[in-house]
């Protein structure tokens, strides 16, 4: 389950998993992506996507259990998809975890402000007091030149809080930011989800994790700004069969170099289970 939401698939979400032993599944979710189309936020909700992976378990003749590989928004989803259909999950592994809700999305917008001022001011500059709406409201303006610089400003703000603290010499460039289209279609698709809570308001995740009983792996940076890990310690603290496993000098970006072996190592601590089982 990829992250954003609003973000894509893409070929390197692959190389965690040993491709002798699973049948890997990657999809773009609505409006993400290779979906079409693309950008769209009409009937893009969190129920719906969890409809659609129904639908690809149906297409793909998969009758048996999943496990689920999801960070970030990935980790919500696959939350939700679990809370309602356990018979068909075996075990997941989560990283980064989100859970949706006001209190993170305010950490995201006005709380970063503490570590990343100067990028706090760059997305602030002119928005008003509700940046969630206002840039919701810019986005989608009929008016294309200023939709896309809005667009740009509030993904780049996400690149680079993703970048604090956490380089290294042998870190990877930054990627470069989509051609303006592309970029346009991730932040409508974000920033309707986050204007709406995540569509998760009446049904918090923390309040219901309990009922999941499947095995649950977290792997958590200890330095991941994006989404801090006091969310995955309490959703560890209520969820009864959990394992959090905090990885040092580690952010939120899943290919990393401090984050992209442990979960591979996860990964393959499952396929071991699976094979024994």
């Amino acid at each position: 389950m990829h992250g954003g939401p609003g973000s894509q698939i893409n070929a390197t979400h692959r190389r965690y998993f040993d491709p002798e032993f699973f049948d890997v599944v990657l999809f773009d979710q609505r409006g993400c992506g290779q979906s079409s189309p693309a950008g769209e936020t009409r009937d893009n909700n969190t129920q719906a996507l969890i409809g659609d992976i129904n639908s690809i378990r149906e297409t793909l003749g998969i009758s048996g259990k999943m496990s689920l590989f999801g960070g970030s928004w990935g980790s919500t989803l696959a939350l939700v998809y679990a809370l309602q259909y356990p018979q068909n999950v075996a075990e997941m592994i989560l990283r980064g975890i989100f859970l949706g809700t006001g209190n993170e999305v305010s950490w995201f917008i006005q709380g970063l402000a503490r570590f990343a001022p100067q990028a706090s001011q760059q997305l602030a500059d002119g928005m008003g007091p509700d940046l969630v709406d206002a840039y919701y409201q810019a986005v989608m303006d009929t008016n294309h030149s200023n939709a896309s610089e809005a667009a740009k400003r509030w993904v780049e703000y996400e690149m680079q809080i993703m970048r604090i603290g956490t380089e290294s010499p042998g870190t990877a460039p930054a990627p470069a930011l989509q051609a303006s289209q592309a970029l346009l279609n991730r932040a409508r698709v974000q920033l309707h989800f986050l204007k709406s809570q995540c569509f998760l308001a009446d049904a918090p995740v923390l309040e219901t994790a309990p009922a999941i009983h499947v095995p649950i792996t977290i792997v958590q940076g200890e330095l991941d700004l994006v989404c801090p890990p006091v969310t995955a310690w309490q959703l560890s603290q209520r969820l009864p069969n959990a394992r959090l496993r905090m990885v040092g000098n580690a952010g939120h970006g899943a290919l990393s170099y401090a984050l992209a072996p442990i979960l591979r190592e996860e990964v393959d601590a499952l396929r071991d289970r699976l094979v024994h089982h």
